[in-house]
């Protein structure tokens, strides 16, 4: 066992994948709802085939499954164009969704402002520091207009959307955007210099969340219950280790592990303990030992509780993974294989359209946006 800090997870278990908000309000961002991107005439859908607006259409339900509103709607000679917008105190945000079915190319960006040209250097250099932190998506400013971006996208393949993907996609820019955003408008709005505020950042985001905290402000102690037989371990960090077990095999069951961006660290450790509910009951242990013999289940969350009112949208994968999966190795820390207990097996829950969560290269290093 490590010695990074431990918890139980107590957090409800049912919510569906939710947008990041912000507590604070930055004064002086602004985002011009008028973007070039639209013209005020007629939608053109003449140019586009019922493949193309079916898939534009998806992207736009997936939009509003994830609390958001399709603002605005348009056409490029060669694209299908999308707006939606999401507030915090004091100023909002804009977001832009694009099809381009000649490259077959969806492109997803939160727009924050025009940025002053007095302090572009330094803006470069803190996009360059950012960039570092990510993956999946990366900051870019508009040479003409300074316009700040956070970008990201993903190929269309075959005649249908991937709609799980892409609400992944797009919940992890706004994940990202919810971190570094505040970082940019410090600059923008304040007289703060750069070292300055990287070196708050480094301060702050090893601070624990509240709703890991006990009532004395301190991080919860674990303890193992009758009720509770295990821990569930939670990144409060990044880059990430994925969420984990501890003690599921001194009760004859997996640990299991699930990828800290799928669900956050409540949602996740919610799954954790709905999954070990649901295995150990005796009816499903044929299930436990389908997948401990390579086979992949599924479940979704009326198989884990039936009297579910909203039930999520997505059906969770279960596999069996070993010491050697780079996930396994950054949760438990294994340098060798060979020294795990030969009793310990691992289970991977992700959710069912999430392969980049079943590669190597996404765990290396740390989880990442």
């Amino acid at each position: 066992m490590d010695k990074r800090d431990f918890f139980r997870v107590e957090s409800p278990f049912f919510y569906s994948r939710k947008l990041l908000t912000n507590s604070g309000s930055l004064s002086g961002g602004r985002f011009n709802l008028e973007n070039k991107m639209f013209s005020k005439g007629r939608l053109n859908m003449e140019n586009f085939s019922s493949k193309d607006k079916k898939i534009f259409d998806d992207m736009k339900q997936c939009v509003k499954d994830l609390g958001l509103k399709v603002i605005k709607e348009d056409t490029m000679p060669d694209a299908l164009c999308g707006m939606s917008t999401f507030e915090y105190p004091g100023y909002n945000m804009g977001i832009g969704f694009l099809f381009i079915p000649s490259n077959s190319v969806i492109d997803l960006s939160i727009r924050y402002a025009d940025f002053q040209s007095d302090r572009l250097p330094e803006l470069y250099e803190l996009m360059n520091f950012i960039n570092v932190n990510m993956i999946n998506s990366h900051f870019c400013i508009e040479p003409i207009t300074r316009m700040v971006f956070l970008h990201t996208g993903m190929n269309v393949t075959g005649y249908f959307l991937n709609k799980m993907d892409f609400k992944t996609l797009l919940s992890q820019l706004m994940g990202a955007g919810h971190i570094f955003f505040p970082l940019i408008a410090k600059l923008q709005t304040t007289d703060q210099k750069l070292r300055e505020i990287i070196g708050e950042f480094h301060q702050t985001s090893g601070h624990v969340p509240p709703e890991f905290l006990g009532p004395d402000g301190k991080v919860k102690e674990p303890k193992i219950t009758k009720d509770c037989p295990y821990i569930i371990h939670a990144s409060l960090d990044m880059p990430a280790f994925p969420t984990h077990s501890h003690g599921m095999t001194e009760l004859g069951m997996p640990e299991f592990l699930i990828d800290h961006l799928a669900f956050g660290a409540s949602g996740n450790g919610g799954r954790i303990n709905a999954s070990y509910d649901y295995f150990i009951r005796p009816e499903n242990a044929g299930k436990l030992d389908a997948i401990k013999n390579g086979q992949t289940v599924k479940l979704t969350d009326k198989d884990l509780k039936p009297s579910c009112e909203k039930p999520d949208p997505h059906a969770y994968c279960y596999r069996r993974v070993y010491p050697e999966f780079e996930m396994v190795k950054q949760a438990y820390l294994i340098e060798d294989p060979a020294d795990v207990d030969s009793k310990m097996w691992f289970v991977q829950i992700y959710v069912e359209g999430d392969d980049f969560a079943l590669t190597d290269d996404y765990y290396r290093g740390g989880i990442k946006f």
